[in-house]
Protein backbone atom coordinates (compact mmCIF):
# COMPACT_ATOMS: atom_id res chain seq x y z
CA UNK A 1 0.00 0.00 0.00
CA UNK A 2 3.03 2.48 1.09
CA UNK A 3 4.58 1.01 -1.99
CA UNK A 4 1.75 1.85 -4.39
CA UNK A 5 0.94 5.25 -2.84
CA UNK A 6 5.26 6.41 -3.36
CA UNK A 7 4.92 5.50 -6.63
CA UNK A 8 1.61 7.45 -7.69
CA UNK A 9 3.08 10.11 -5.76
CA UNK A 10 6.50 10.19 -8.15
CA UNK A 11 3.60 9.79 -11.56
CA UNK A 12 2.14 13.17 -10.11
CA UNK A 13 5.34 15.04 -9.31
CA UNK A 14 6.36 14.17 -12.51
CA UNK A 15 3.51 15.48 -14.33
CA UNK A 16 3.38 18.20 -12.27
CA UNK A 17 6.97 19.53 -13.87
CA UNK A 18 6.01 18.57 -17.16
CA UNK A 19 3.13 21.49 -16.71
CA UNK A 20 5.56 23.80 -15.01
CA UNK A 21 8.05 23.13 -17.93
CA UNK A 22 4.89 23.28 -20.29
CA UNK A 23 4.27 26.86 -19.53
CA UNK A 24 8.12 28.18 -19.20
CA UNK A 25 9.12 27.53 -15.29
CA UNK A 26 11.80 24.90 -16.26
CA UNK A 27 14.03 26.91 -13.70
CA UNK A 28 11.55 25.84 -10.41
CA UNK A 29 11.16 22.70 -11.66
CA UNK A 30 15.46 22.19 -10.31
CA UNK A 31 14.09 22.26 -6.53
CA UNK A 32 11.22 19.95 -6.93
CA UNK A 33 13.03 17.06 -8.37
CA UNK A 34 16.59 16.06 -10.41
CA UNK A 35 15.74 16.96 -13.91
CA UNK A 36 18.81 14.49 -14.86
CA UNK A 37 16.62 11.37 -13.47
CA UNK A 38 13.45 12.59 -14.73
CA UNK A 39 12.53 12.09 -18.65
CA UNK A 40 11.59 14.98 -20.13
CA UNK A 41 12.70 16.87 -23.18
CA UNK A 42 11.90 20.11 -24.40
CA UNK A 43 8.89 18.52 -26.36
CA UNK A 44 7.42 19.61 -23.03
CA UNK A 45 7.60 23.22 -23.73
CA UNK A 46 4.27 24.86 -25.62
CA UNK A 47 4.84 26.45 -28.64
CA UNK A 48 2.47 29.06 -27.51
CA UNK A 49 3.23 30.74 -23.95
CA UNK A 50 1.83 33.58 -22.67
CA UNK A 51 3.99 36.90 -21.92
CA UNK A 52 2.20 37.40 -18.76
CA UNK A 53 3.62 35.40 -15.93
CA UNK A 54 0.50 35.72 -13.80
CA UNK A 55 -1.68 34.36 -16.95
CA UNK A 56 1.10 31.58 -16.91
CA UNK A 57 0.38 30.63 -13.51
CA UNK A 58 -3.46 30.51 -14.03
CA UNK A 59 -3.05 27.98 -16.64
CA UNK A 60 -0.29 25.80 -14.64
CA UNK A 61 -3.22 25.80 -11.76
CA UNK A 62 -6.15 24.95 -14.07
CA UNK A 63 -4.19 22.21 -16.40
CA UNK A 64 -3.33 20.50 -12.67
CA UNK A 65 -6.87 20.15 -11.89
CA UNK A 66 -9.68 20.66 -9.13
CA UNK A 67 -6.64 20.56 -5.99
CA UNK A 68 -4.39 23.25 -7.38
CA UNK A 69 -7.43 25.41 -8.91
CA UNK A 70 -8.68 25.67 -4.92
CA UNK A 71 -5.11 26.53 -4.17
CA UNK A 72 -4.67 29.44 -6.94
CA UNK A 73 -8.39 30.56 -5.44
CA UNK A 74 -7.06 30.34 -1.81
CA UNK A 75 -3.81 32.17 -2.88
CA UNK A 76 -5.86 34.81 -4.35
CA UNK A 77 -6.94 36.13 -0.46
CA UNK A 78 -2.88 36.69 0.27
CA UNK A 79 -1.81 39.51 -2.34
CA UNK A 80 0.74 40.86 0.40
CA UNK A 81 2.51 37.80 -0.51
CA UNK A 82 2.19 37.05 -3.86
CA UNK A 83 1.20 40.01 -5.25
CA UNK A 84 -2.01 41.71 -5.97
CA UNK A 85 -1.39 41.43 -9.54
CA UNK A 86 -1.16 37.46 -9.31
CA UNK A 87 -3.83 37.55 -6.49
CA UNK A 88 -6.21 39.18 -9.37
CA UNK A 89 -5.30 37.06 -11.81
CA UNK A 90 -6.01 33.78 -9.80
CA UNK A 91 -9.32 35.38 -9.18
CA UNK A 92 -10.57 34.28 -12.44
CA UNK A 93 -9.43 30.71 -11.93
CA UNK A 94 -12.07 28.79 -14.55
CA UNK A 95 -13.43 25.73 -12.49
CA UNK A 96 -14.16 22.55 -15.26
CA UNK A 97 -13.97 19.08 -15.08
CA UNK A 98 -14.76 15.69 -17.31
CA UNK A 99 -18.56 15.07 -16.57
CA UNK A 100 -19.13 11.75 -14.92
CA UNK A 101 -21.72 9.54 -16.59
CA UNK A 102 -25.13 8.75 -14.93
CA UNK A 103 -24.38 5.21 -13.67
CA UNK A 104 -21.06 6.98 -11.37
CA UNK A 105 -23.59 9.48 -10.56
CA UNK A 106 -26.10 7.29 -10.03
CA UNK A 107 -24.03 4.82 -7.53
CA UNK A 108 -22.69 8.07 -5.25
CA UNK A 109 -26.09 8.71 -4.62
CA UNK A 110 -27.17 5.48 -3.52
CA UNK A 111 -24.43 5.06 -1.53
CA UNK A 112 -24.69 8.31 0.23
CA UNK A 113 -28.59 7.44 1.40
CA UNK A 114 -28.34 3.95 1.22
CA UNK A 115 -31.62 3.13 -1.38
CA UNK A 116 -31.99 3.03 -4.68
CA UNK A 117 -32.29 6.73 -6.61
CA UNK A 118 -36.24 6.24 -7.57
CA UNK A 119 -36.75 6.36 -3.55
CA UNK A 120 -34.94 9.57 -3.08
CA UNK A 121 -36.15 11.18 -5.98
CA UNK A 122 -39.15 11.10 -7.96
CA UNK A 123 -37.63 11.80 -10.97
CA UNK A 124 -33.56 12.45 -12.05
CA UNK A 125 -32.07 14.07 -15.00
CA UNK A 126 -29.58 11.75 -16.37
CA UNK A 127 -27.59 14.78 -18.04
CA UNK A 128 -26.03 17.51 -15.72
CA UNK A 129 -26.92 20.85 -16.42
CA UNK A 130 -23.27 22.19 -15.08
CA UNK A 131 -19.91 21.00 -14.10
CA UNK A 132 -17.68 22.11 -12.29
CA UNK A 133 -14.03 20.63 -10.54
CA UNK A 134 -15.85 19.37 -7.20
CA UNK A 135 -18.96 18.47 -8.28
CA UNK A 136 -21.76 18.29 -10.96
CA UNK A 137 -25.59 19.51 -10.74
CA UNK A 138 -28.19 17.55 -12.18
CA UNK A 139 -32.22 18.57 -11.74
CA UNK A 140 -34.74 16.21 -10.34
CA UNK A 141 -37.93 15.98 -8.61
CA UNK A 142 -39.29 16.50 -4.90
CA UNK A 143 -42.94 16.02 -4.15
CA UNK A 144 -43.17 17.61 -7.51
CA UNK A 145 -40.94 20.37 -7.15
CA UNK A 146 -38.01 21.26 -9.17
CA UNK A 147 -34.67 21.11 -7.30
CA UNK A 148 -31.25 21.09 -8.20
CA UNK A 149 -28.75 18.42 -6.90
CA UNK A 150 -24.97 18.56 -6.83
CA UNK A 151 -23.12 15.93 -6.87
CA UNK A 152 -19.17 15.46 -5.84
CA UNK A 153 -17.27 13.83 -7.96
CA UNK A 154 -15.65 10.35 -7.65
CA UNK A 155 -12.67 9.51 -5.95
CA UNK A 156 -12.34 13.33 -5.38
CA UNK A 157 -11.01 12.91 -1.83
CA UNK A 158 -8.49 10.57 -2.52
CA UNK A 159 -7.40 12.59 -5.16
CA UNK A 160 -7.20 16.06 -2.79
CA UNK A 161 -5.46 14.27 -0.05
CA UNK A 162 -2.47 13.09 -2.26
CA UNK A 163 -2.48 16.12 -3.98
CA UNK A 164 -1.95 17.87 -0.47
CA UNK A 165 0.55 15.42 0.15
CA UNK A 166 2.32 16.00 -2.70
CA UNK A 167 2.28 19.79 -2.28
CA UNK A 168 3.90 19.40 1.18
CA UNK A 169 6.61 17.65 0.12
CA UNK A 170 6.83 20.35 -3.01
CA UNK A 171 6.72 23.32 -0.46
CA UNK A 172 9.55 21.76 1.92
CA UNK A 173 11.64 21.41 -0.95
CA UNK A 174 11.19 24.69 -1.86
CA UNK A 175 11.57 26.28 1.47
CA UNK A 176 14.83 24.22 2.73
CA UNK A 177 16.56 25.20 -1.07
CA UNK A 178 15.36 28.81 -1.59
CA UNK A 179 16.10 31.51 0.87
CA UNK A 180 13.37 34.03 -0.55
CA UNK A 181 11.08 31.64 0.16
CA UNK A 182 10.72 31.20 3.68
CA UNK A 183 9.54 34.48 4.30
CA UNK A 184 6.68 32.96 2.63
CA UNK A 185 6.25 29.85 4.95
CA UNK A 186 4.85 28.43 2.14
CA UNK A 187 5.12 24.59 4.16
CA UNK A 188 2.53 26.93 6.48
CA UNK A 189 0.39 28.19 3.34
CA UNK A 190 -0.53 24.69 2.59
CA UNK A 191 -1.36 23.91 6.03
CA UNK A 192 -4.21 26.53 5.85
CA UNK A 193 -4.95 25.70 2.66
CA UNK A 194 -5.57 22.01 3.38
CA UNK A 195 -8.03 23.38 6.51
CA UNK A 196 -10.19 25.16 3.67
CA UNK A 197 -10.24 22.83 0.92
CA UNK A 198 -11.29 19.72 3.82
CA UNK A 199 -14.55 22.26 4.44
CA UNK A 200 -15.03 22.94 0.83
CA UNK A 201 -15.69 19.63 0.02
CA UNK A 202 -18.12 18.99 2.68
CA UNK A 203 -21.56 19.41 0.91
CA UNK A 204 -23.19 19.65 4.86
CA UNK A 205 -20.81 22.71 5.35
CA UNK A 206 -21.96 24.34 2.57
CA UNK A 207 -25.58 23.92 3.11
CA UNK A 208 -25.42 25.05 6.63
CA UNK A 209 -23.48 28.62 5.07
CA UNK A 210 -26.47 28.79 2.73
CA UNK A 211 -29.08 28.64 5.61
CA UNK A 212 -27.43 31.02 7.45
CA UNK A 213 -27.18 33.69 4.85
CA UNK A 214 -30.63 33.06 3.88
CA UNK A 215 -31.70 33.83 7.29
CA UNK A 216 -29.18 36.98 7.57
CA UNK A 217 -30.82 38.13 4.04
CA UNK A 218 -35.00 37.04 4.29
CA UNK A 219 -35.80 41.34 4.17
CA UNK A 220 -33.07 41.42 1.19
CA UNK A 221 -33.93 41.82 -2.27
CA UNK A 222 -31.56 39.13 -3.08
CA UNK A 223 -32.54 35.82 -3.30
CA UNK A 224 -30.69 32.59 -1.65
CA UNK A 225 -32.00 29.20 -2.50
CA UNK A 226 -33.87 26.84 -0.17
CA UNK A 227 -31.79 24.09 0.80
CA UNK A 228 -33.41 20.56 1.76
CA UNK A 229 -31.30 19.15 4.10
CA UNK A 230 -33.15 15.95 4.50
CA UNK A 231 -31.73 15.28 0.74
CA UNK A 232 -28.19 16.45 1.64
CA UNK A 233 -25.03 14.39 2.60
CA UNK A 234 -21.14 15.40 2.56
CA UNK A 235 -21.09 14.41 -1.31
CA UNK A 236 -24.60 15.35 -2.24
CA UNK A 237 -26.63 18.77 -1.57
CA UNK A 238 -30.01 19.33 -3.20
CA UNK A 239 -31.36 22.66 -3.13
CA UNK A 240 -34.35 24.95 -4.72
CA UNK A 241 -33.51 24.80 -8.57
CA UNK A 242 -33.19 28.74 -9.91
CA UNK A 243 -34.93 29.96 -13.28
CA UNK A 244 -32.27 32.25 -14.35
CA UNK A 245 -28.93 32.87 -15.68
CA UNK A 246 -25.84 33.33 -14.61
CA UNK A 247 -24.24 36.68 -14.23
CA UNK A 248 -21.99 35.77 -16.89
CA UNK A 249 -24.22 35.57 -18.99
CA UNK A 250 -25.78 39.23 -18.52
CA UNK A 251 -22.17 40.63 -18.69
CA UNK A 252 -21.63 39.34 -22.01
CA UNK A 253 -25.34 40.44 -23.08
CA UNK A 254 -26.93 43.34 -24.89
CA UNK A 255 -30.29 42.24 -24.58
CA UNK A 256 -32.13 45.39 -23.01
CA UNK A 257 -34.70 43.37 -20.33
CA UNK A 258 -30.96 43.06 -17.67
CA UNK A 259 -31.16 46.20 -16.07
CA UNK A 260 -27.64 46.06 -15.43
CA UNK A 261 -27.82 48.93 -14.02
CA UNK A 262 -29.95 47.69 -11.23
CA UNK A 263 -28.17 44.04 -10.82
CA UNK A 264 -25.06 46.35 -10.04
CA UNK A 265 -26.40 47.95 -7.58
CA UNK A 266 -28.39 45.54 -6.15
CA UNK A 267 -25.66 42.82 -5.72
CA UNK A 268 -23.56 45.43 -4.16
CA UNK A 269 -25.92 46.68 -1.29
CA UNK A 270 -26.05 42.97 -0.55
CA UNK A 271 -22.27 42.36 -0.05
CA UNK A 272 -21.70 45.57 1.74
CA UNK A 273 -24.56 44.92 4.07
CA UNK A 274 -22.84 41.09 4.99
CA UNK A 275 -19.45 42.48 5.41
CA UNK A 276 -20.70 45.44 7.63
CA UNK A 277 -23.57 44.65 9.52
CA UNK A 278 -23.93 40.55 9.66
CA UNK A 279 -20.15 39.67 9.56
CA UNK A 280 -21.17 36.54 7.62
CA UNK A 281 -20.69 37.31 3.89
CA UNK A 282 -20.44 35.74 0.48
CA UNK A 283 -16.45 35.54 -0.30
CA UNK A 284 -16.41 34.40 -3.36
CA UNK A 285 -18.71 36.83 -6.00
CA UNK A 286 -17.31 35.78 -9.34
CA UNK A 287 -19.96 35.96 -11.84
CA UNK A 288 -20.34 32.09 -11.96
CA UNK A 289 -21.53 32.45 -8.21
CA UNK A 290 -24.36 34.92 -9.11
CA UNK A 291 -27.62 34.33 -11.08
CA UNK A 292 -30.09 36.72 -12.38
CA UNK A 293 -33.52 35.96 -11.83
CA UNK A 294 -36.53 36.83 -13.13
CA UNK A 295 -37.65 41.07 -12.96
CA UNK A 296 -33.30 41.60 -12.81
CA UNK A 297 -33.51 39.49 -9.17
CA UNK A 298 -30.24 38.53 -7.89
CA UNK A 299 -29.62 34.99 -6.52
CA UNK A 300 -26.21 33.77 -5.00
CA UNK A 301 -24.92 30.03 -5.41
CA UNK A 302 -21.93 28.23 -4.39
CA UNK A 303 -20.97 28.35 -0.58
CA UNK A 304 -18.17 26.63 -0.11
CA UNK A 305 -16.08 30.13 1.04
CA UNK A 306 -17.67 32.22 3.12
CA UNK A 307 -16.17 35.13 5.55
CA UNK A 308 -16.37 35.68 8.95
CA UNK A 309 -15.63 39.02 10.42
CA UNK A 310 -16.22 39.74 14.43
CA UNK A 311 -17.53 43.22 15.91
CA UNK A 312 -14.61 44.59 16.71
CA UNK A 313 -13.03 44.12 12.81
CA UNK A 314 -16.19 45.70 11.35
CA UNK A 315 -16.08 48.78 13.62
CA UNK A 316 -12.41 49.00 12.66
CA UNK A 317 -13.63 48.93 9.14
CA UNK A 318 -16.36 50.97 9.30
CA UNK A 319 -14.00 53.62 10.51
CA UNK A 320 -11.52 53.12 7.65
CA UNK A 321 -13.98 53.19 5.20
CA UNK A 322 -15.30 56.40 6.57
CA UNK A 323 -11.83 57.67 6.88
CA UNK A 324 -10.96 57.21 3.29
CA UNK A 325 -14.01 58.18 1.56
CA UNK A 326 -13.09 61.56 3.27
CA UNK A 327 -9.66 61.31 2.05
CA UNK A 328 -8.20 62.32 5.75
CA UNK A 329 -5.06 60.78 5.53
CA UNK A 330 -3.92 61.78 8.84
CA UNK A 331 -7.23 59.76 10.67
CA UNK A 332 -6.51 57.01 8.17
CA UNK A 333 -3.28 56.38 9.42
CA UNK A 334 -3.75 56.46 12.60
CA UNK A 335 -6.75 54.03 12.40
CA UNK A 336 -4.20 51.58 10.50
CA UNK A 337 -1.80 52.05 13.62
CA UNK A 338 -4.25 51.27 15.59
CA UNK A 339 -5.36 48.04 13.77
CA UNK A 340 -2.18 46.72 14.31
CA UNK A 341 -1.73 47.27 10.08
CA UNK A 342 0.96 49.49 10.54
CA UNK A 343 4.03 49.30 12.85
CA UNK A 344 4.01 52.43 15.69
CA UNK A 345 7.55 52.13 15.64
CA UNK A 346 7.47 53.83 12.20
CA UNK A 347 7.78 57.69 11.04
CA UNK A 348 4.07 58.24 11.77
CA UNK A 349 4.89 61.81 9.41
CA UNK A 350 6.24 59.55 6.49
CA UNK A 351 3.55 57.08 6.64
CA UNK A 352 0.97 59.64 6.05
CA UNK A 353 2.36 61.44 3.50
CA UNK A 354 2.60 58.00 1.41
CA UNK A 355 -1.50 57.69 2.10
CA UNK A 356 -1.88 61.15 1.53
CA UNK A 357 -0.04 60.48 -1.96
CA UNK A 358 -2.35 57.26 -2.39
CA UNK A 359 -5.74 58.88 -1.67
CA UNK A 360 -4.84 61.92 -4.46
CA UNK A 361 -4.74 59.10 -6.78
CA UNK A 362 -8.10 57.55 -6.62
CA UNK A 363 -9.49 60.45 -5.26
CA UNK A 364 -13.38 61.48 -7.46
CA UNK A 365 -15.53 64.06 -7.77
CA UNK A 366 -17.69 63.31 -4.60
CA UNK A 367 -16.15 60.44 -2.69
CA UNK A 368 -12.36 58.71 -2.58
CA UNK A 369 -12.23 54.78 -4.32
CA UNK A 370 -12.58 52.41 -1.44
CA UNK A 371 -11.57 49.42 -3.29
CA UNK A 372 -8.82 51.11 -5.15
CA UNK A 373 -7.39 52.46 -1.85
CA UNK A 374 -7.25 49.40 -0.32
CA UNK A 375 -5.78 47.64 -3.17
CA UNK A 376 -3.35 50.52 -3.43
CA UNK A 377 -2.12 49.67 0.20
CA UNK A 378 -0.54 46.33 -1.29
CA UNK A 379 0.57 47.85 -4.75
CA UNK A 380 1.92 50.59 -3.89
CA UNK A 381 5.29 48.95 -1.62
CA UNK A 382 3.85 50.46 1.53
CA UNK A 383 3.96 46.72 2.97
CA UNK A 384 6.91 46.21 2.40
CA UNK A 385 8.53 49.80 3.18
CA UNK A 386 6.62 50.39 6.28
CA UNK A 387 5.84 47.15 7.73
CA UNK A 388 2.06 47.03 6.75
CA UNK A 389 0.74 43.75 8.09
CA UNK A 390 -2.74 42.64 6.50
CA UNK A 391 -4.48 39.95 8.58
CA UNK A 392 -6.18 37.34 6.15
CA UNK A 393 -9.63 37.97 7.10
CA UNK A 394 -9.05 42.27 6.16
CA UNK A 395 -7.39 40.45 2.60
CA UNK A 396 -10.31 38.43 2.17
CA UNK A 397 -12.71 41.74 2.06
CA UNK A 398 -10.45 43.88 0.28
CA UNK A 399 -10.10 40.85 -2.48
CA UNK A 400 -14.07 40.59 -2.35
CA UNK A 401 -14.61 44.44 -2.48
CA UNK A 402 -12.11 44.29 -5.73
CA UNK A 403 -14.19 41.60 -7.26
CA UNK A 404 -17.21 43.67 -6.51
CA UNK A 405 -16.11 46.56 -7.87
CA UNK A 406 -14.84 45.01 -11.49
CA UNK A 407 -18.55 43.21 -11.65
CA UNK A 408 -20.13 46.93 -11.23
CA UNK A 409 -18.18 48.51 -13.15
CA UNK A 410 -18.36 45.93 -16.11
CA UNK A 411 -22.37 46.20 -15.62
CA UNK A 412 -22.90 49.80 -15.19
CA UNK A 413 -19.35 52.40 -15.51
CA UNK A 414 -20.93 55.13 -13.82
CA UNK A 415 -21.05 52.69 -10.50
CA UNK A 416 -19.27 53.94 -7.25
CA UNK A 417 -18.67 51.23 -4.30
CA UNK A 418 -17.84 54.23 -1.97
CA UNK A 419 -21.36 55.44 -2.68
CA UNK A 420 -22.91 52.27 -1.22
CA UNK A 421 -20.32 51.45 1.29
CA UNK A 422 -20.07 55.04 2.88
CA UNK A 423 -23.99 54.63 4.25
CA UNK A 424 -23.86 51.15 6.06
CA UNK A 425 -20.53 52.23 7.73
CA UNK A 426 -21.70 55.31 8.85
CA UNK A 427 -24.67 53.12 10.34
CA UNK A 428 -22.07 50.79 11.50
CA UNK A 429 -20.79 53.28 13.82
CA UNK A 430 -24.20 54.48 14.88
CA UNK A 431 -24.79 50.82 16.00
CA UNK A 432 -21.81 50.83 18.24
CA UNK A 433 -23.13 53.24 20.60
CA UNK A 434 -26.14 51.78 21.25
CA UNK A 435 -26.67 50.54 24.98
CA UNK A 436 -27.11 47.17 24.14
CA UNK A 437 -23.15 47.21 22.28
CA UNK A 438 -21.75 49.18 25.58
CA UNK A 439 -23.58 47.00 28.03
CA UNK A 440 -21.27 43.91 25.79
CA UNK A 441 -18.51 45.63 25.66
CA UNK A 442 -18.98 46.28 29.48
CA UNK A 443 -19.88 43.05 30.42
CA UNK A 444 -16.62 41.54 28.17
CA UNK A 445 -14.09 43.83 30.39
CA UNK A 446 -15.83 42.84 33.49
CA UNK A 447 -15.53 39.16 32.33
CA UNK A 448 -11.48 40.19 31.55
CA UNK A 449 -10.80 41.47 35.26
CA UNK A 450 -12.91 39.14 36.47
CA UNK A 451 -10.64 36.55 35.29
CA UNK A 452 -7.67 38.62 36.50
CA UNK A 453 -8.84 38.62 39.84
CA UNK A 454 -9.31 35.14 40.05
CA UNK A 455 -6.26 34.17 38.73
CA UNK A 456 -3.86 36.90 41.14
CA UNK A 457 -3.37 35.08 43.93
CA UNK A 458 -2.75 32.12 42.85
CA UNK A 459 0.09 33.79 40.33
CA UNK A 460 1.29 35.93 43.64
CA UNK A 461 1.45 32.36 44.94
CA UNK A 462 3.36 31.16 43.13
CA UNK A 463 5.67 34.26 42.15
CA UNK A 464 6.50 34.01 46.00
CA UNK A 465 6.97 30.45 46.19
CA UNK A 466 9.93 30.64 43.38
CA UNK A 467 10.92 33.52 45.83
CA UNK A 468 10.78 31.54 48.75
CA UNK A 469 12.96 28.34 46.93
CA UNK A 470 15.65 30.59 45.84
CA UNK A 471 15.35 30.13 42.60
CA UNK A 472 14.35 33.97 41.54
CA UNK A 473 17.51 36.21 41.72
CA UNK A 474 16.95 39.68 41.99
CA UNK A 475 19.72 42.19 41.52
CA UNK A 476 18.68 46.15 42.75
CA UNK A 477 19.41 48.94 45.37
CA UNK A 478 17.36 50.31 47.64
CA UNK A 479 16.40 52.97 45.38
CA UNK A 480 15.07 50.37 42.79
CA UNK A 481 13.30 48.19 45.69
CA UNK A 482 11.38 51.93 46.94
CA UNK A 483 10.61 52.25 43.24
CA UNK A 484 9.07 48.90 42.29
CA UNK A 485 7.37 48.57 45.52
CA UNK A 486 5.22 51.88 44.78
CA UNK A 487 4.59 50.20 41.30
CA UNK A 488 3.06 47.26 42.74
CA UNK A 489 1.23 49.20 44.97
CA UNK A 490 -0.51 51.48 42.84
CA UNK A 491 -1.43 48.29 40.13
CA UNK A 492 -2.45 45.99 42.66
CA UNK A 493 -4.71 49.20 44.22
CA UNK A 494 -5.73 50.35 40.75
CA UNK A 495 -6.56 46.28 39.77
CA UNK A 496 -8.21 46.65 43.28
CA UNK A 497 -10.53 49.64 42.54
CA UNK A 498 -11.07 48.36 38.81
CA UNK A 499 -13.10 45.31 40.25
CA UNK A 500 -15.07 47.26 42.56
CA UNK A 501 -16.15 49.49 39.98
CA UNK A 502 -16.54 46.72 37.67
CA UNK A 503 -18.82 44.91 40.14
CA UNK A 504 -20.86 47.97 41.70
CA UNK A 505 -21.76 48.92 37.82
CA UNK A 506 -22.86 45.19 37.26
CA UNK A 507 -24.54 44.52 40.41
CA UNK A 508 -26.34 48.24 40.17
CA UNK A 509 -27.21 47.00 36.90
CA UNK A 510 -29.36 44.03 37.58
CA UNK A 511 -30.67 45.82 40.49
CA UNK A 512 -32.37 48.52 38.08
CA UNK A 513 -34.59 45.84 37.24
CA UNK A 514 -36.30 44.96 40.26
CA UNK A 515 -39.42 46.11 41.12
CA UNK A 516 -39.18 48.06 44.64
CA UNK A 517 -41.49 51.03 46.54
CA UNK A 518 -38.12 52.29 47.58
CA UNK A 519 -37.17 54.59 44.73
CA UNK A 520 -34.80 57.89 43.61
CA UNK A 521 -36.04 59.52 40.57
CA UNK A 522 -38.21 56.67 39.68
CA UNK A 523 -34.70 54.38 40.02
CA UNK A 524 -34.53 51.77 42.99
CA UNK A 525 -32.35 53.29 45.75
CA UNK A 526 -29.96 50.39 45.67
CA UNK A 527 -29.09 50.56 41.74
CA UNK A 528 -29.00 54.84 41.86
CA UNK A 529 -26.73 54.54 45.09
CA UNK A 530 -25.07 51.84 43.08
CA UNK A 531 -24.78 53.88 39.73
CA UNK A 532 -23.21 56.47 41.94
CA UNK A 533 -20.33 55.34 44.01
CA UNK A 534 -19.39 53.50 40.43
CA UNK A 535 -19.45 56.70 38.78
CA UNK A 536 -17.56 57.88 41.69
CA UNK A 537 -14.96 55.23 41.70
CA UNK A 538 -14.45 55.44 37.86
CA UNK A 539 -13.46 58.85 38.13
CA UNK A 540 -11.43 58.15 41.22
CA UNK A 541 -9.56 55.54 38.79
CA UNK A 542 -9.07 57.48 35.68
CA UNK A 543 -7.59 60.46 37.62
CA UNK A 544 -5.18 57.95 39.44
CA UNK A 545 -4.23 56.79 35.65
CA UNK A 546 -3.72 59.66 34.37
CA UNK A 547 -1.39 60.90 37.00
CA UNK A 548 0.19 57.72 37.67
CA UNK A 549 0.02 58.36 41.44
CA UNK A 550 -0.87 56.44 44.21
CA UNK A 551 -2.99 55.64 47.62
Amino acid sequence: MIFEERRNDISRINEIVRVLIKYGFESLTSYIVNRNKAPFSNEDISEEIPNDYTVRIRYVLEELGTTFIKLGQTLSTYPELIGFELAEELTHLQESAPIDDYETVKEIIETEFSKPINEIFEDFSEEPIASASVGQVHTALINNEKVAVKVQHPGLEQTLKSDIRIMKIIANRIDNSLDIAKSYNLPGLVEVFERDIKKEIDYKFEAMNAIHLRDLLKKDPVYIPEIHMEYTTKKVLTMEYLDGVSLNKVLKSDDEKYDKKQIALQGADSFIKQILLYGFYHADPHPGNIFVLEDNQLSFVDFGMMGHLDNDLREDLAQLFIFISEGDAKLLTKQLIYMGIIEDSVEYKEVEYEIMQLLDQYYGMQFNDISGVLRGLIENDLLNEYGVILPRDLMMVIRTLSMIDDIGKSLYPDFNTTEIVKPYALRMLVNTLHPKRAFLKGTSAFMDIQHLAKRLPESLLNFFSIVEEGHLKISIDQAELTTIDRLVSRIVNEVILAIITAALLMGSSLIMGIETELKIWGYPVLGFVGFTFSAIFGVILMILIIRGGNY
